[in-house]
């Protein structure tokens, strides 16, 4: 199975240097702009959580290693029966504590009925994107652009209680081939099965897998071993048409014995186990956010009820810690890559992305007025990765996967720099790199039903504006010069949000305004954020033609007396210029999040 890892990454390797002899050799006419120049290697990002917790980058990290792969836990049941009127514990419970022992109570919401028991399903708190369905491309298409910066290799769909969702599939496969498109490397999809495995399997074939599937996207799929992946149960396969097309996985439940081949997605033990293959090699082990170790209880049990055999967002080293102040580190969630990094093992699976409902059943404590919820329950017991808003958490379990994920993969070095060089028009800018590139078609409206079923909603931003494409920057001994392309023709210049540009200069995160020390507005004004406000310093030269922009700006301006080692990033039509979350949602941004380009010549 390693063998196969590596000589796939030997070939991939092989192409991308060849790529790079014909792109830098001179025997191309084709402009730079013409290529997608990490279509074979990913461009290094910094950035620094709002915690101050800075990413690895190659000088610590390493290469990337070619016999690491990482898939996450990824769900589709958002919008799946959600309660009417009420939805979000994270508002119904601190409001209203009451309802915990009125199981009736109409802030509930109304229940659902589920094979003649009483199920509300909820959302623990309320997403960035809001309480999205699980048939939203525009989600989809945002959790593939930040998975695919994280270095996530596939996406594992929860098809664990027989539902696998194919409009749902859909929107996230054409998510999925907008990006491949455009020269990137997006996760791929594995579907875990369990209950009624077999049956599952099948349908899970018959859908998306055999040529004459109704949802058919074989560049999505995830191989190993010289075929798509799928985890069930591989007795109950025998006899079925697709027995011999998939690799197998043995689904691994955490209260099991450990199977051969066993794919867990999530441990119940601490530290969490390490699962064998068929060679009896380490393969795989689980990292998640939190762990219901005591299934009688359920989340809800520790955070209602009082019962504290779970282990939360802040438990570690045998404590629950003080959620109100620790829920924020994600202190668990280290606790777990600290140990899965020792382990050497070819595969980490992440538990999990998008989860998010939280599934409230008739108590199992005996107390009729009581409620339980399994798999999810509040903010400090719960296993999102993607950000929110609720509780404070915001993006900072996101940032911190995607630092731990170097640490396991390794990193891309800086590109190498071009020569310093002076611009005075738009042609100067040939054969300058590194060339910096951005996702395309994420400025596309949404407008799309969520998840209320009562009353419904529609999530509707219309906020995308210029799609940033393609970004370089060079600098002579005066001047520093940013060149920006966009997919279209740059819109006339409206307001303060319009195609700013910001710069951290000394590549500190502490200083400045989340970093940035200067950014440009309205088109020419240089400003610098002194004494916790931006002011403007000087105007500009800018020049546009058509989908081109850039800027000079005079390296003393900037504070730089010798070679630039920065960060930058553009921005267009931001909402809200005082929250980096915004960038996540409004507009467009190159790169994305907290994300920086870097720019040096040390």
């Amino acid at each position: 199975m390693k063998q196969n890892i590596k000589a796939t990454n030997f070939n991939f390797l092989c192409i991308f240097f060849c790529f790079q002899l014909i792109l830098f050799s001179g025997c191309t006419k084709n402009k730079t702009e013409d290529f997608f120049p990490d279509r074979f290697a990913p461009q290094p990002l910094a950035g620094t959580d709002e915690l101050g917790r800075t990413m690895p980058l190659n000088d610590s990290v390493g290469n990337p290693k070619l016999n690491r792969q990482v898939g996450i836990f990824y769900f589709l049941w958002q919008g799946d029966g959600t309660a009417e009127i009420h939805w979000d514990l994270s508002e119904i419970i601190p409001n209203h504590p009451e309802v915990l022992e009125d199981y009736d109570n109409p802030l509930w919401g109304l229940p659902v009925y589920h094979k003649g028991g009483r199920v509300g399903m909820y959302f623990w708190g309320k997403p960035i994107y809001g309480y999205y369905r699980g048939d939203d491309y525009w989600v989809h298409l945002r959790s593939m652009q930040l998975l695919t910066d994280a270095g996530v290799d596939f996406v594992v769909i929860d098809a664990t209680n027989r539902p696998i969702y194919p409009a749902q599939s859909e929107a996230l496969m054409r998510a999925m081939d907008a990006i491949r498109e455009q020269g990137k490397n997006p996760p791929k999809i594995v579907y875990y099965t369990n209950t009624k495995s077999g049956e599952t399997m099948q349908k899970v074939y018959d859908t998306y897998y055999k040529p004459e599937a109704p949802y058919y996207h074989p560049d999505c799929w995830y191989y190993l071993d010289g075929k798509p992946l799928i985890i069930g149960i591989s007795a109950e396969a025998a006899g079925h048409d697709y027995q011999n097309f998939f690799t197998f996985r043995e689904s691994q439940w955490p209260n099991e014995s450990q199977k051969v081949n066993g794919w867990p997605w999530i441990s119940f033990t601490r530290p969490q186990k390490v699962h064998l293959n068929k060679n009896g090699e380490a393969e795989i082990i689980n990292v998640s956010v939190c762990q219901h170790p005591n299934p009688g209880a359920g989340m809800g049990g520790s955070a209602f009820y009082g019962n504290m055999d779970n282990w939360g967002r802040s438990y570690r080293n045998g404590s629950h810690g003080k959620p109100e102040t620790d829920i924020f580190y994600g202190y668990n969630f280290q606790e777990q890559w600290d140990y899965a990094l020792k382990q050497d093992v070819p595969f980490i699976f992440i538990t999990g992305w998008n989860e998010w409902v939280a599934g409230r059943w008739d108590s199992k404590d005996g107390n009729p007025e009581h409620s339980w919820f399994c798999d999810q329950a509040s903010p400090e017991y719960s296993r999102d990765i993607e950000p929110t808003r609720t509780a404070g958490l915001n993006d900072n379990y996101y940032m911190q996967m995607v630092a731990n994920i170097r640490r396991y993969k390794g990193t891309a070095p800086f590109p190498k720099v071009s020569k310093q060089k002076t611009i005075k028009s738009f042609d100067d800018w040939e054969n300058v790199f590194p060339v910096y590139t951005d996702y395309i078609g994420d400025t596309q409206a949404r407008n799309h039903p969520g998840a209320e079923s009562n009353p419904k909603k529609n999530y509707i931003n219309k906020t995308g504006r210029n799609d940033f494409y393609l970004m370089k920057v060079t600098n002579d001994k005066k001047n520093i010069f940013f060149f920006v392309q966009t997919r279209e023709d740059i819109t006339a210049k409206s307001g303060s949000n319009w195609m700013n540009l910001y710069i951290n200069c000394d590549r500190k995160a502490n200083t400045g305004w989340s970093g940035y020390d200067f950014r440009i507005v309205n088109g020419n004004q240089l400003q610098e954020f002194k004494n916790k406000e931006w002011k403007t310093i000087v105007e500009l030269r800018s020049q546009i033609e058509k989908d081109k922009m850039m800027y000079t700006i005079p390296l003393k301006k900037l504070g730089i007396t010798h070679m630039p080692n920065l960060e930058f990033k553009w921005s267009d039509n931001m909402q809200d210029d005082i929250d980096p979350l915004d960038w996540y949602v409004n507009g467009d941004v190159a790169p994305g999040g907290r994300f920086n380009f870097i720019y040096t010549r040390k």
